[in-house]
């Protein structure tokens, strides 16, 4: 039997449009097989209120507007891609507040996010104008993520670029995105994803 198709979520966090990283992350999709399906979200055009932790005063509530969209797109990929320029050896804001959301999601009533995460593959593509050592931190915050979510990591697909359309001077970068997502296959879950609709029914 054949493996499903797999279901990529690519996660834009730069507030550049077509900027470095989004070129590179094209490339990268570019050879991906026809029956993987593809979503592409620009965080900044779903933004989420401020986050606050809730822990230990009261239950969170249940997701609405944007953060139900970016909640059930994230639950329905087999595959999430953190697309971002590196902003201080890190994410940008959009990609640390989604991944703020987490925490709520994590404590949501009925809904079991992380065991739902549990085999999903989590990928990075990063551009930034320094020496691809600068992005360790980036890149170890983003593996202990996948490890603590019962997830598979990816790798980081590195490119060098500053001004607008640098990344297409990168020729390495541009060769390494044609077969980046095909160096670590895994073979999803074929069980239906769920979203917070079916999973709180299920209850």
């Amino acid at each position: 039997m054949s493996n499903p198709a797999r279901r990529f979520l690519f996660l834009l966090s730069s507030t550049r449009r077509m900027g470095n990283s989004e070129q590179l992350a094209y490339c990268a999709a570019n050879s991906l097989p026809p029956r993987a399906q593809q979503r592409w979200i620009h965080l900044q055009d779903h933004p989420l209120p401020y986050f606050v932790d809730l822990r230990h005063h009261t239950p969170y509530p249940t997701p609405t507007g944007n953060a139900l969209l970016l909640l059930d797109a994230t639950l329905d990929a087999t595959d999430l891609v953190l697309v971002a320029p590196l902003y201080w050896y890190s994410l940008p804001v959009h990609a640390k507040h989604y991944l703020d959301y987490w925490s709520a999601w994590l404590r949501t009533p009925n809904l079991d996010f992380r065991e739902a995460m549990r085999g999903k593959t989590l990928w990075s593509i990063v551009v930034s104008s320094g020496d691809r050592t600068e992005t360790q931190p980036l890149e170890d915050s983003l593996v202990l993520t996948a490890r603590y979510m019962n997830m598979r990591w990816g790798g980081m697909l590195y490119g060098t670029g500053s001004r607008p359309n640098d990344i297409q001077d990168d020729a390495r970068a541009l060769q390494q995105a044609q077969h980046f997502f095909s160096e670590s296959a895994p073979a999803p879950d074929s069980r239906p994803m769920p979203t917070l609709a079916t999973m709180q029914k299920a209850r």
